[in-house]
C-alpha cells in the first residue's frame, strides 16, 4: 500500500507530465493550421482580388511575419485568452464565438456522459450478476451492436427515421427561436433538440460501461466477501450495489476520464451531421474557411477539457485505491 510521501511524489510525476503535454498541444496548436494547403485568402479568391489586396490581408493579420514572431505572438495571446479575431466573420473577436458555442457542447457532452453512466453502469452489473443467462447474453450482444456501429451513420440514421419517417425530433439547430422567456424555456427547447445527438453519443459510450462493468465485476464476484454477504441473507440488490459495485468502480472511473477524448472527438462529427452550433461544428468550419484563430481556439479549448478530464480522473483514482503510487 503507498504512504501518503510515495503517493505525493506520484502525483508530482503526472502533474509533470500533463504539463508537458500542455506543452505539447500549444506547439501543435500552432502548427495545424499552418500546415494546412492553403491560406485564408484563399475564401476571397475573385476577379477583383489582387495580389496586393492578399498582401495587404495577409499583413493585418499578422501572417506575413517570420514564423518564430507569429509562434511567440501566439503564446502570448493564448495564455492570456486572447485569441484575436475571427478571419472569416471579421471583425467578431473568437472568445465570443466560443462563449457562444461552448456552453452547448459542454451540455451535449454532459448529457451524454450522464446517460452512458447511469445506464451503464447497472446494465453491466446486471449481466455480471446473470452471466451466462439469457440476460447478460442480450445485453452484452445489443451492447456489441451498439459498440459497433460508426458515430456518423448512427447519427444519419436517426435523423432519417425522427426527422423524415417519423418527424418527431428536430434535425438541426440548438433551440427553435432565438428569444425564450425564461432560463427554463430555453433550457426545454435546447434538451427537445439535443435528443438526438445525445442518443447518437451515448449509445457508443454507453455500451463501452456496460462492458467495463460487467468485465470487472466478473472479477469480483468469486471473491468470499461477496460470498460472506450473502450467505448473511442480503438480497441480490444489497449485495450488488452495496458490496460488489463499489470496489468495481475505479475502473470505470478513470475510464471515465479518457473517454472524454472521443466525447470531444465524436461531437465534431455529431454537432455536423445535425449542423448543431456547437464547438465542434464551429471547428468544422473553421477548417473549411482556413479560419486559424477560430481552429487554434477550438482546439486548444477542446484539448484542455480533454487533458484536464484524464488529470483528474488519474487524480481521483490515485485517492481511491490505496495501491497507486507506489511504496517505499
Amino acid at each position: 500500500m503507498a504512504n501518503t510521501s510515495s503517493k505525493k511524489a506520484y502525483i508530482a510525476t503526472r502533474v509533470r507530465n500533463y504539463l508537458a503535454a500542455f506543452a505539447a498541444i500549444l506547439a501543435v496548436n500552432f502548427a495545424i493550421p499552418r500546415v494546412m494547403p492553403g491560406d485564408p485568402t484563399t475564401r476571397f479568391v475573385g476577379p477583383g482580388f489582387t495580389e496586393a489586396a492578399r498582401q495587404q490581408l495577409l499583413q493585418e493579420f499578422g501572417l506575413n511575419r517570420p514564423i518564430w514572431e507569429q509562434f511567440l505572438l501566439y503564446l502570448a495571446n493564448t495564455l492570456t485568452g486572447d485569441f484575436g479575431v475571427s478571419f472569416a466573420r471579421y471583425p467578431t473577436p473568437v472568445m465570443d464565438l466560443v462563449v457562444e458555442r461552448l456552453p452547448r457542447t459542454l451540455y451535449l457532452m454532459g448529457a451524454s456522459v450522464t446517460i452512458s453512466v447511469v445506464i451503464g453502469i447497472p446494465l453491466g452489473a446486471f449481466a455480471a450478476w446473470n452471466f451466462g443467462e439469457r440476460e447478460d447474453l442480450f445485453i452484452t450482444q445489443s451492447s456489441l451492436f451498439f459498440r459497433s456501429i460508426p458515430t456518423f451513420w448512427l447519427a444519419i440514421l436517426l435523423v432519417f427515421v425522427f426527422g423524415y419517417v417519423i418527424p418527431i425530433f428536430p434535425i438541426s439547430g440548438a433551440t427553435g427561436s432565438a428569444n425564450h422567456p425564461s432560463f427554463f424555456a430555453y433550457f426545454v427547447d435546447l434538451t427537445y433538440h439535443t435528443v438526438l445527438p445525445v442518443v447518437t453519443m451515448s449509445a457508443y459510450f454507453l455500451a463501452g460501461y456496460t462492458f467495463l462493468m460487467r468485465g470487472s465485476l466478473l472479477d469480483i464476484l468469486p471473491e468470499n466477501y461477496i460470498k460472506i454477504a450473502e450467505s448473511k441473507g442480503l438480497s441480490e440488490r444489497q449485495v450488488l450495489f452495496g458490496h460488489a459495485v463499489p470496489p468495481a468502480f475505479p475502473p470505470v472511473l478513470t475510464q471515465l476520464g479518457f473517454q472524454i477524448g472521443r466525447l470531444a472527438g465524436g461531437a465534431v462529427l455529431v454537432e455536423t451531421v445535425f449542423s448543431y452550433p456547437g464547438m465542434g461544428q464551429l471547428m468544422f468550419e473553421a477548417v473549411l474557411a482556413r479560419d486559424y484563430p477560430v481552429i487554434q481556439a477550438t482546439f486548444f479549448f477542446l484539448a484542455v477539457m480533454v487533458l484536464g478530464s484524464m488529470f483528474l480522473a488519474e487524480i481521483l483514482y490515485t485517492i481511491i485505491d490505496p495501491r497507486i503510487g507506489g511504496s517505499e
